[in-house]
């Protein structure tokens, strides 16, 4: 069975109200019960006590005297307020029973050492009876004394409390429950505000929001994280048809360049030298594509969460000079020269494979954006146990910094078309510092270089 939140909250809570009702209800009962059963017992004491003050014995017999208390009325009569005695010896036979109980005879257990009270019924009137030992001069019980009273008042108010009480419950659980309902209705108004406003945005109009409540209150905060989720996911919409547009662009270039590089070489034959440079040509394009998806593969594994690095000890400085020997011509040809300030001693916690790749982009680009006889600084900061790769290129401007890291982002494009790329690797280099706890930040000033930090955790 399916119950709307509504119904859930005002079942919870009559639920809870009725428990608690029920408790009242019922200590009220038990109280009123055990007043009006405690008042009959103690007129059964007291009249015990004026019986026993008639009786004599003498052995194992029972000897009564001649008292007023056997001729009052209250021991005749049965319609209005009887009382009822009886005395038993030891064998059972009856000493005395008093004029109302006529043929009638109280039940009773002659096994009882002490007073003892409970529930019977005479000529079908309800009796409350008390049973007493009767004991001689050697505390030898000698026989019982039965004393019993109408009890037919008493239950006539326990029924009628009883049904009062029942009734009461009956009618409060009703009027609570229509109560709560319309309480909860207006309580839950503002959520099903929320689920209108929210069935209605969908990717034409994500950049809707939902309406906040005046109360700051709970579902203040629910339509505030959801407000916080649609920011998210417009965020990564945009970014999703942004990275198919660049994607396209990206790969539209190489393959027009190869398209029409054929188209070219298909109009007249060629000599072997001319066919030799435009296959080059369409290499180099073909490179490019190959860089492009294997960049958008590592992306997508990246972003798949999939992954996990394999933490280990790693010395610095070897893997760096490794790098930097893998790019010793393009080095060479650009006469750059590389200050590696690295203490030998220097280890850090990260993936080996991982960190070889944020290291060879970011050594990479040091080297294909610096000026010509420019310098590459790789410096280790030991109190913050950082690496700083530094540059004396065309730099970064601030308008810029804050989208470096975005995918297909690439600075300026009218200072770097010239060089190769797809603006792809810092976007991983991010992915895979995110990866490892690794911190990065870049500072950069135009024309004079950019400072890539990278920042190990200990």
């Amino acid at each position: 069975m399916k119950l709307s939140f509504k119904k859930r909250i005002a079942i919870y809570n009559l639920t809870a109200i009725a428990s608690l009702a029920a408790i009242a209800f019922i200590a009220i009962y038990a109280v009123v019960y055990y007043t009006s059963y405690q008042h009959l017992d103690d007129d059964i004491s007291t009249e015990k006590e004026e019986v026993f003050n008639n009786l004599d014995w003498r052995g194992d017999h029972i000897i009564m005297n001649k008292m007023p208390e056997w001729e009052e009325a209250e021991h005749k009569q049965l319609e209005v307020n009887p009382t009822f005695l009886q005395i038993v010896d030891l064998q059972e036979h009856t000493v005395f029973k008093s004029a109302n109980l006529q043929e009638n005879h109280f039940l009773f257990n002659p096994k009882i050492e002490e007073t003892t009270f409970y529930n019977s019924t005479i000529n079908k009137q309800r009796i409350r009876q008390g049973q007493f030992p009767i004991f001689n001069e050697n505390n030898k019980i000698i026989g019982h004394l039965t004393i019993g009273v109408s009890q037919q008042e008493s239950f006539n108010v326990l029924h009628n409390l009883l049904i009062v009480l029942c009734l009461i419950y009956i009618i409060m659980l009703g009027t609570l429950y229509a109560i709560i309902s319309f309480v909860a209705s207006k309580a839950i108004a503002p959520v099903n505000e929320l689920i209108d406003t929210a069935s209605k945005i969908n990717e034409t109009n994500i950049n809707s929001r939902l309406p906040l409540p005046e109360n700051e209150d709970e579902i203040h905060q629910l339509a505030t994280t959801i407000n916080e989720l649609l920011n998210r996911l417009e965020y990564s919409i945009h970014q999703q048809k942004q990275f198919t547009a660049d994607a396209s662009h990206e790969m539209h270039t190489p393959l027009t360049a190869i398209k029409g590089t054929f188209e070219v070489l298909l109009r007249r034959k060629r000599t072997p030298e001319q066919y030799e440079l435009k296959m080059k040509e369409v290499l180099i394009q073909t490179d490019r594509l190959s860089l492009l998806f294997d960049q958008l593969l590592q992306l997508a594994r990246l972003e798949s969460n999939n992954i996990q690095a394999k933490m280990e000890t790693i010395i610095l400085k070897e893997i760096v000079e490794k790098i930097i020997n893998t790019h010793h011509s393009a080095i060479k040809s650009n006469n750059i020269k590389i200050q590696i300030s690295i203490p030998q001693t220097c280890v850090v916690k990260a993936d080996s494979t991982f960190l070889e790749r944020i290291l060879n982009n970011l050594i990479i680009n040091a080297i294909k954006y610096n000026h010509p006889n420019g310098n590459v600084f790789c410096e280790w900061n030991e109190k913050k146990q950082s690496l700083t790769i530094k540059d004396e290129g065309i730099g970064i401007s601030k308008k810029q910094l804050p989208y470096l890291f975005n995918r297909f982002f690439r600075a300026d494009n009218s200072r770097s078309s010239q060089i190769p790329g797809n603006g792809l690797g810092l976007s991983i280099v991010k992915k895979l510092c995110d990866l490892q706890n690794i911190k990065i930040s870049v500072k950069s000033v135009e024309d004079k270089g950019s400072s890539f930090i990278l920042e190990f955790t200990a």
